[in-house]
């Protein structure tokens, strides 16, 4: 299985390439190499699972090929909850999601 795989494998959600690869660019890990026992106790790749755990605790809820993927508020919940406990373990910030009206008029 490469890291790829793996990455993809956090849940059956569709989670697009661009934010696989953006992920796996600012953890510094390589998509194609082999997730091996070694690779996935390491913090970059653990980081990296957090940031997409993050990222689907966010995700809209999206119907494609006929197929409905959302999360229940609680299951939101429980993958930020998770990304947290990894950020913490690695000593690294959450980041912080962004949301409002930016610009002069409403």
């Amino acid at each position: 299985m490469t890291i790829l795989e793996a990455l993809k494998g956090i849940n059956s959600y569709p989670i697009p390439q661009r934010t696989l690869e953006e992920v796996a660019e600012r953890r510094n890990l390589e998509l194609n190499a082999q997730a091996t026992i070694e690779v996935m106790r390491k913090a970059g790749y653990n980081l990296a699972y957090a940031d997409l755990l993050t990222w689907l605790s966010f995700a809209p809820q999206i119907t494609q090929g006929g197929q409905s993927y959302s999360f229940t508020d609680e299951q939101r919940l429980q993958l930020r909850n998770r990304a947290s406990e990894l950020y913490e373990e690695y000593e690294e910030e959450a980041p912080k999601a962004r949301f409002g009206y930016k610009g002069s008029r409403l």
